[in-house]
């Protein structure tokens, strides 16, 4: 349950879909070495007392960034 309620969170915080998003959560955990079950309840717990750990915080936004760029388009566009 903690783990779609984060995914929640990440969507629109990174305006992603729900794949990258559980991305962007396996990314984080493995950048600061913290199960993917405590990020999310580091990030739902984050939404109640708007507190969330620097490092954290960090690895999101680096998380986030990184999921956007692999959706961007490397070409031109085709018909």
């Amino acid at each position: 349950m903690v783990m779609h309620q984060a995914v929640g969170i990440v969507m629109p915080l990174g305006r992603l879909p729900a794949h990258q998003a559980r991305s962007v959560l396996t990314e984080v955990s493995q950048r600061a070495d913290i199960s993917p079950l405590r990020i999310a309840g580091l990030l739902t717990a984050w939404t109640s007392c708007g507190e969330l750990n620097l490092g954290i915080r960090m690895a999101l936004d680096e998380a986030i960034r990184s999921q956007r760029h692999a959706t961007r388009p490397t070409g031109p566009a085709a018909d």
